[in-house]
């Protein structure tokens, strides 16, 4: 398995001593990276134009959870029901 990250080089500025810069070239996969839900996988940078020629990607539902509840979100359920989120 890999972890798929399509970008549009066109739109990465990366901060270097507090200046915007644009790449010269291609990025590069790098380190291991982990996600909300504690899975860990090795980058591979795709340019986003090949986005739709590996299926339509769906969200995580633990991803989605845990990042409501750190943002104070209700969840998609408690939105429809009218119910509070629950208290940490």
């Amino acid at each position: 398995m890999t972890a798929l990250i399509y970008l549009d080089a066109q739109t990465v500025h990366p901060v270097i001593d507090g200046e915007w810069h644009r790449l010269a070239g291609a990025l590069e996969a790098a380190e291991v990276i982990t996600t909300l839900c504690g899975i860990t996988d090795t980058p591979v940078f795709m340019p986003l134009s090949e986005r739709r020629n590996h299926g339509i990607p769906r969200q995580c539902d633990a991803c989605d959870t845990i990042y409501r509840r750190r943002q104070g979100i209700p969840s998609r359920r408690d939105r429809l029901s009218g119910r509070r989120p629950a208290q940490e």
